[in-house]
């Protein structure tokens, strides 16, 4: 649309025309305003999409701009334009026209027009925002996913066959609410996709999928922040659907005075870029000046732009010649499966039906496995209509004397469709689809399966699926993301699958969100990349996305010899190219891509056939071998009367599948119902048909609302564990001599609460526990989440705390727990992870309720290790109760015994587990997790839907002290009739005697830091040992220790060459995903245990041939040179025997000379050898204690270990010559051929190379960078004492690619960083892999930074290099580096080192932005660090301060003196100070230009002053707050040590603080710790101690209180103690100091840069704004 003003062109004389562009993902906008500023009077606007030619588009608006003015007269009048949007910040640049921050412009339009709104909520295709404009405009933006936005509407509007438009006219009509989740569309869709097939409204679910987008964008963004007063929606999702602005209406019920949505909205933030354009104050930036400019000289600056060069980064072409081309071509379009036809068909046919989640899939096959008819259609919302039309239309074309034999189900309809149409059997889709390509590819290892919104991946091994992969947190890289970008250029994805084969240099855009990938894909059409190159980027991507987040994988060599992929994303042969050249192997799509699962469910009717006809029943060989597993495996083989049909006279076995009059008669009614056999109050659908049968979906156990059925037999931990853990009962009023006490049944008090209530009990309390969990109750408390990134289990606690204050309870105590008791003997330490032991704080910062009147919120510190100290603390605690020092003592005494007890009774119940499953032959799973995850509301049922698979349900508590091999002595569990467990002896308490445990220390890779993750990895190291256990592991969405735990637990249990199965879970129930994973698990273990007895059946059976051979039957004997060949083999294979037996039996001698000699093995260190060649892996794999003593025996006897290496290596090549002359050589040799999957192993990781003493003068350490000023002067150091030592200058986005690609991708932004740096340097050749070490710290605290050694140790030898030695540095010493000391020398260089950087630091950030020449700052901080370095290095001397100021040696207080003075002197501008903006948060972000995106630049081109706090602060916590460690936890340390500490610090930092004040005020004093100290302990605790803990509050609060209240707090995306101590404080921050202007960024390999940026430069932009106020108010 085209608006024109009639405007009189004599009017215009005053103001020059003001024009805005909005240049966004999509569409551009613009308007001219006039001499007016309404937006109801503007001479032009109008509204395009750009098709992805953002330039042409432009161009194009601009001339009919132009057109409209020369209408007016007015052609030649020079305009002011200003642009903005998330794609006009670089053609901004080009043009030199000034670029305006979306979220600025928009505020001030919204300050135009409607100065009384106080909230912004703004949906957009891809984004999602809230800004806050009063008091302080603050924008909260979706900063990792696009779940909840424009584009996740329309992806739900697919599944319902509607448009967005559609979607909203069904929700009109609506009537029940589901619960569905927002946060993507893969969850969405799991949860979409079961309510559709079964039935559910379609009214119903279109305003489901708006509340959970209103739910999402509240609870997601709004992060602890009240929205009330008056709301102004924008975006087009909330313009254009009525039922959307609904949702968010009963959102905001009885919060929000007025919801305003504004006519032109969509033009809003155009409209406000042109009000700008008009303000020279709002576009003149550090002196940088726009004039007006006519509209031809911008449309011929435009036109030049079509000229400039490139400088995307690229890959190589997909294809480089024809002839690639073309054999490519070959290979993908040849027919793998043949498809016949009906015609002719004669015999047993099997029908496989896949009922998908949009589709469903049908292939009839033959007794021969060929496919004789095939179908592959959308199911229209009803896969039940659908599979009986299909099963109609076959049975009407099957020929006389053909039939169905046997049918099968797979997929996500195969319930439904199995219950109603009476099919044999189900199969879980994994295995369907592993038949189906173990049919394509014989011999398969792996199979990748990307499909519109899911992405799967089945590794096998041996014909077992070893482990499967699906992406449970994201949808970027799957079809639909495709689809997006292809629309968005205004392409089908066929024209876009061949633009992208034609390009000749594809753009790199790495592998991120769809949000993300936009601003990627923008800049590159900005800079000139062709719609072909983007194309084979974004197929790129897809593929990288696949590989590095959902397959996780290391080298392509993991995927094995024979790889197989299919799904729709992988018709499309840019993406298939893409995969072979990632992955650098060809694979195997086949000609049936989309049919896979239909196929594998056919093979499986196939081989489960018995006919009446064959008298043995051995129909196949295949099927008496493999029926067991394959039965196992699928849940639903039917127990029906088998059907028979007559052919030619003879009875054959048919299908029970419905047929005839039963077909075409068939109905079913479908009813909601709620379950109330149980607490959970399943939502069930259930579906009843005709003749009876019902079929059940969403009930958690397998009674499913009949009441008549009962719950499953089998022993179940988590339901054991969660009624015993809540078990007692509260004291009456009238026993409650102290009156109540409430407690929240959150986190750790599902291990705690025992002890909590025994001892409060003990002090005459009643004891409230709060109700339990659902997600009604975790809405109530929605409002005062802090942080969106925390974990559902901590999200529960604020509604578990409304809801004790709903019952009145006045006293609440929720204890922080910073050091559990120490669950299993031999750790590292026995820390809580940092979210539980610190949320207490964070809630009383939060909830406003808690400081109302009358409420007493109790969160005292605890160390639960230190039962002395326990009495001190509760006596102190509780002294307002009047608690006398005996009570306290009887209470702990009372406590810590039930505590035991609780215990003791739970491994009990673990060992009848056990003995069940030995009992009744069954098999179980250790659900292995944290002890929340016993709520059902966070587990969703898994439990359940574990013994409903008939398995037995252990927990990692129950089971974690029995050792691998331990005589368990089940019999004595096998009877019934025990007394009860909790029964109590004269005394008040029963008595436990304790278990003698001997804990051998597992060899793990990662230090043992965490009480409860050490349960875990106790519990996997007995798992693997132990038959018929396996291990699952519950992870919850966004734990960040977990990124730590899994691959650990993955590698213990690879070790035995055991499944590991994770499942991620979060506030949504994806319990169909779930269950997927856990049948799949269940059949691929049976299916292992099947292949081994079908081999030793055929041992057994070749042995007795051989014994007593049938002549008859014997095969043509060998030649006379094969016979020859084979004799001489066995000569060699036996010499060689014989030399590695003397080899191993002087191994075996060595080993008891060190075992006799134990530790003097030092006394003559040895270089470390690169590769012991020793290690194995899988069910072979030497005990870890064995391991050790290999390793140590290898690397004392070099010369031995030489001679068994050759030996081996021998034997190995002798053994493979008498395979290769072998009759059946050939197989042999491909059974030898294993794929690579499960080589993370514990085993591959236990052998640590430490850095030797004679390493020192030929190793180089190589250290990661952190904070440029600081490591160049660390690494002065370092060289001083002697050693070769680089610092690594910058991390490059290859560093992060390579990061993620060998860390869990889970893990903090700066492990992923540091790893990929380091990794990088030496698999680019820059250091020589045999000479050279890397460096890291290693904190010891509670923060996952403690094992980024362990990160690093694993990623060098999955990259190929086990011979590097990794440096840990610690003060508490948990590794042995006997070639590196830190003397005290080097200790005493190191803190001037960092002291003197953080002088540097100040002066520079002080003078730069005032500065009169350009770079002179830059230029004075070079020689300075010049200067300091040779100081270092030289012990006071320095030639370079000869020259320069003309003093050769500068002792350490001349040297501070020196520096200041010389900052001092710096002629600088005679300026007003600038508006200040401090810079805080986790170390490496925080000071690390590459990893912060350089933020202190963008500050500093704002025309601010970048303050950032100095790193010694951060390194010298400890000693300032001793007295209080010990006093709350008992763990305050040597005291005279920490003090004589605090007073040598003084001597470091009293000649800074001298020379600062020289300056007279220009450098600010640091406050000193102490008064640090005390600052944070006003808003928050000094106990939260993880990460940078208090001192970041501490640092905010210095920094608003010395006159710079605009915070940045950088933190890495799921910083765990940032959660706490960052964003869980700021509310309480801004409380105390309402000019707080703070705003919190997160940094990751995914984040949006221009998010970041949009949210800097509007705190800025308020910054300015209240700088302006105070200055006209002075």
């Amino acid at each position: 649309m085209v608006d024109t003003a009639n405007t009189a062109a004599e009017s215009h004389d005053s103001k020059p025309l003001r024009v805005g562009l909005d240049i966004g993902s999509t569409t551009v906008k613009a308007v001219v305003l006039d001499q007016t500023n309404a937006l109801n009077d503007v001479l032009f606007s109008d509204y395009r999409r750009h098709h992805a030619n953002v330039r042409a588009t432009v161009a194009g608006l601009l001339k009919d701009i132009h057109q409209t003015l020369v209408d007016l007269g007015r052609g030649d009048e020079p305009i002011r334009l200003a642009i903005t949007g998330s794609g006009g910040l670089t053609l901004a640049d080009n043009l030199h026209v000034p670029f305006i921050q979306e979220v600025i412009a928009e505020t001030r339009a919204i300050d135009e027009e409607y100065p009384q709104a106080d909230v912004i909520i703004e949906l957009g295709g891809e984004d999602a925002k809230i800004t806050y404009l009063k008091p302080t405009p603050e924008q909260r933006m979706n900063g990792s996913c696009a779940g909840g936005t424009g584009a996740f509407i329309d992806q739900m509007a697919t599944l319902l066959d509607t448009d967005a438009s559609g979607l909203n006219d069904y929700a009109k009509d609506y009537k029940t609410l589901y619960p569905i989740a927002s946060r993507c569309g893969v969850f969405a869709k799991t949860d979409l996709q079961p309510l559709i097939n079964d039935g559910a409204a379609k009214p119903d679910l279109a305003a489901s999928i708006f509340t959970a987008v209103a739910t999402q964008t509240i609870a997601g963004l709004a992060s602890g922040r009240p929205i009330h007063g008056t709301v102004i929606f924008l975006g087009g999702p909330l313009f254009f659907m009525s039922e959307l602005r609904e949702a968010f209406h009963r959102a905001l019920a009885g919060k929000v005075d007025e919801f305003i949505v504004p006519t032109d909205a969509h033009l809003y933030v155009a409209y406000g870029s042109a009000l700008i354009a008009g303000e020279p104050d709002g576009i003149d930036v550090d002196g940088v000046h726009f004039e007006p400019r006519t509209c031809d000289d911008i449309i011929a600056a435009l036109d030049d732009l079509k000229n400039l060069p490139a400088n995307t980064p690229t890959m190589p072409p997909l294809f480089s010649s024809d002839q690639e081309r073309e054999a490519f071509n070959e290979r993908h379009h040849r027919e793998h499966i043949h498809i016949g036809t009906l015609e002719g068909a004669k015999g047993p046919h099997f029908l496989g039906i896949d009922a998908g989640s949009t589709t469903i899939k049908a292939t009839l096959v033959n007794d021969d496995r060929e496919i004789v008819w095939s179908s592959y259609a959308t199911n229209e919302g009803s896969p039940l209509t659908a599979a009986i039309n299909i099963v109609k239309k076959i049975q009407s074309e099957l020929p006389e004397g053909a039939w169905i034999a046997r049918s099968c189900a797979t997929g996500y309809g195969e319930g439904l469709i199995t219950t109603g149409l009476h099919l044999d059997e189900g199969v879980v889709e994994t295995m369907a689809h592993y038949r189906g390509a173990e049919m394509v590819s014989p011999g398969v290892t792996a199979v990748i399966d990307i499909g519109g919104q899911d992405m799967k991946y089945l590794a096998i091994t041996d014909g077992v699926i070893d482990s499967i992969a699906v992406n449970e947190a994201c949808s970027s890289g799957c079809g639909s993301f495709l689809q997006t970008f292809a629309q968005s250029m205004g392409l089908t994805i066929q024209e876009f699958t061949q633009a992208a084969l034609n390009s000749d240099h594809p753009v790199d855009l790495g592998s991120r969100c769809t949000v993300f990938m936009n601003s990627s894909v923008k800049q590159a059409q900005k800079e000139g990349a062709s719609m072909e190159n983007i194309a084979a980027g974004l197929c790129y991507s897809v593929v990288r996305n696949a590989l590095y987040k959902v397959i996780k994988l290391r080298d392509s060599g993991e995927l094995g010899d024979t790889v197989v992929v299919q799904g729709g994303t992988f018709l499309n042969d840019a993406v298939l190219r893409a995969f072979e050249l990632l992955t650098e192997r060809e694979v195997t799509r086949p000609n049936i891509a989309g049919l896979m699962g239909a196929f594998g469910a056919a093979l499986t009717a196939r081989m489960h056939y018995e006919d009446v006809a064959d008298d043995a029943h051995d129909h196949d060989a295949e099927v008496s071998a493999g029926q067991s597993a394959d039965m196992a495996g699928s849940d639903d083989v039917s127990v029906e009367q088998d059907h028979e049909v007559v052919i030619d006279g003879v009875h054959h076995t048919a299908s029970n599948i419905l047929s005839g009059d039963d077909l075409d008669n068939m109905s079913m009614t479908s009813e909601r119902d709620v379950c109330k056999l149980c607490q959970n109050h399943c939502k069930l659908t259930i579906t009843t048909f005709a003749d009876g049968s019902r079929y059940v979906t969403g009930n958690r156990c397998e009674r499913g609302g009949d009441a008549k059925k009962k719950r499953s037999g089998r022993p179940n931990l988590y339901d054991y564990k969660y009624k015993r853990c809540f078990a007692y009962r509260r004291l009456t009023d009238k026993k409650a001599t102290r009156g109540e006490i409430g407690i929240p049944r959150v986190l750790n008090m599902y291990e705690n609460y025992p002890f909590w209530f025994t001892l409060l009990t003990s002090l005459g309390f009643k004891v409230m526990i709060s109700g339990r969990s659902s997600h009604e109750l975790f809405e109530t408390g929605i409002e005062s989440i802090a942080s969106e990134n925390i974990c559902y289990p901590a999200k529960l606690v604020h509604g578990h705390i409304k809801w004790l204050l709903g019952k009145g309870v006045k006293n609440i105590f929720y204890p922080c727990v910073s050091y559990e008791n120490n669950l299993v003997p031999n750790t590292d330490n026995h820390y809580n992870c940092p979210v539980v032991a610190n949320y207490p704080v964070v809630i009383g910062a939060n909830m406003p309720e808690l400081r109302e009147d009358g409420i007493r919120y109790m969160h005292p510190y605890f160390n639960l290790a230190n039962h002395e100290l326990m009495v001190d603390r509760i006596v102190e605690e509780f002294a307002w109760a009047n608690v006398s020092r005996e009570e306290a003592e009887t209470a702990v005494k009372a406590a810590y015994a039930e505590d035991k007890i609780f215990k003791n009774d739970v491994q009990e119940e673990g060992f009848k587990a056990l003995a069940y499953m030995k009992e009744h032959n069954c098999r179980g799973i250790v659900l292995a997790g944290r002890p929340y995850h016993i709520d059902p509301e966070v587990n969703h049922g898994i439990p359940e839907t574990i013994c409903a698979l008939g398995m037995v349900v252990l927990s990692e508590d129950s089971i974690c002290e029995l050792q691998p091999g331990e005589n368990l002595h089940l019999s004595d569990y096998l009877s019934e009739g025990e007394e009860d467990p909790r029964k109590k002896n004269a005394n008040g308490f029963r008595h436990v005697g304790d278990r003698k445990v001997t804990v051998s220390r597992m060899p793990l890779r990662v230090t043992n830091q965490w009480a409860y993750h050490s349960r875990l990895y106790a519990a996997a190291h007995f798992v693997a040992s132990y038959p018929g256990l396996e291990l699952v592991q519950l992870n919850s969405f966004g734990c960040g220790l977990d990124a730590i735990t899994t691959d650990q637990v993955a590698e213990i249990l690879a070790d035995k060459a055991d499944v590991y199965t994770l499942l991620k879970i979060d506030e949504v129930s994806n319990l169909g995903a779930a269950k997927i994973r856990l049948r799949s698990l269940k059949a691929a273990v049976e299916e292992r245990e099947a292949n081994k007895r079908r081999l030793a059946a055929q041992a057994q059976s070749q042995s007795r041939q051989q014994v007593l051979p049938n002549k008859q039957d014997q095969p043509v004997g060998p030649s006379a040179a094969e016979l020859a060949a084979q004799r001489q083999a066995k000569e060699e294979l036996a010499a060689a025997e014989v030399q590695l037996k003397a080899a191993q039996d002087q191994l075996a001698a060595a080993q008891a000379a060190v075992e006799a000699a134990e530790k003097q093995k030092n006394a003559a260190e040895q270089p470390a050898p690169h590769s012991t060649g020793f290690r194995k892996t899988g069910s072979e794999a030497p005990t870890p204690g064995r391991q050790v003593m290999l390793d140590t025996v290898m690397k004392s006897n070099p010369q031995l270990t030489k001679a068994v290496k050759d030996a081996s290596r021998r034997a190995a090549q002798a053994e493979s010559r008498l395979a290769a002359t072998s009759p059946n050589g050939k197989s042999a040799r491909k059974a030898a051929k294993k794929s690579g999957h499960n080589t993370a192993t514990m085993s591959k990781y236990a052998n640590k190379v430490p850095f030797g003493k004679s390493m020192k003068k030929d190793y180089t350490i190589v250290g990661p960078q952190m904070s440029p000023i600081h490591m160049s002067l660390v690494e002065s150091v370092i060289r001083s004492g002697g050693y070769k030592f680089d610092i690594l200058k910058t991390a490059s986005r290859e560093d992060v690619e390579l990061g993620l690609k060998y860390v869990n991708n889970d893990a903090c932004y700066p492990a992923i960083m540091v790893i990929g740096q380091l990794v990088d340097a030496i698999v680019k050749g820059k250091y020589d892999p045999d000479h050279v070490a890397l460096a890291i710290t290693q904190t010891g605290g509670m923060c996952r930074a403690t094992n980024y050694f362990g990160l690093i140790r694993k990623a060098l030898i999955d990259a190929g290099y086990p011979q590097v030695p990794v440096i840990a540095l610690s003060t508490q010493g948990f590794e042995d580096n006997p070639g590196f000391k830190a003397t005290p020398t080097l200790l005493h260089r190191a803190i001037k080192a960092l002291v003197v950087g953080d002088l540097l630091l100040k002066c520079l950030m002080r003078v730069r932005p005032y500065e009169v020449e350009k770079g002179s700052a830059d230029k004075l901080y070079q020689m300075w660090d010049t200067i300091v370095r040779e100081t270092i290095e030289h012990h006071g001397f320095s030639d370079t301060a000869k020259k320069k100021i003309g003093k050769h040696y500068l002792p350490y207080q001349t040297l501070l003196k020196e520096i200041v003075k010389s900052f001092d002197a710096l002629p600088l501008r005679d300026i007003p100070r600038k508006v200040r903006v401090g810079v805080v948060g986790e170390i490496l972000v925080k000071y690390h230009p590459d990893a912060n995106n350089h933020v202190v630049d963008v500050i500093e081109s704002q025309d601010c002053e970048a303050v950032v706090p100095g790193i010694m602060e951060f390194m010298t916590t400890r000693p300032y707050i001793t007295d209080w460690n010990e006093k709350n936890l008992g763990m305050g340390g040597n005291k005279k040590l920490y003090s004589l500490m605090r007073w040598g610090l003084d001597r470091y930092l009293n000649p800074v603080r001298a020379a600062i004040d020289l300056a007279h005020g220009k450098f600010s004093q640091d406050l000193p710790m102490p008064e640090l100290v005390k600052k944070a302990s006003e808003v928050t605790s000094v106990g939260v101690q993880a990460g940078e803990g208090w001192l970041l509050t501490a640092e905010i609060l210095e920094l608003i209180e010395s006159g710079c209240p605009n915070v940045i707090c950088a933190q890495p995306f799921a910083c765990l103690p940032n959660h706490v101590t960052g964003r869980g404080m700021f509310g309480k921050i801004r409380r105390l100091h309402p000019d707080a202007n703070i705003v919190s960024i997160d940094y990751d390999p995914g984040a949006s840069q221009a998010n970041q940026l949009n949210r800097i430069k509007l705190m800025i932009a308020a910054a300015k704004k209240n700088h302006q106020k105070l200055a006209a108010a002075d």
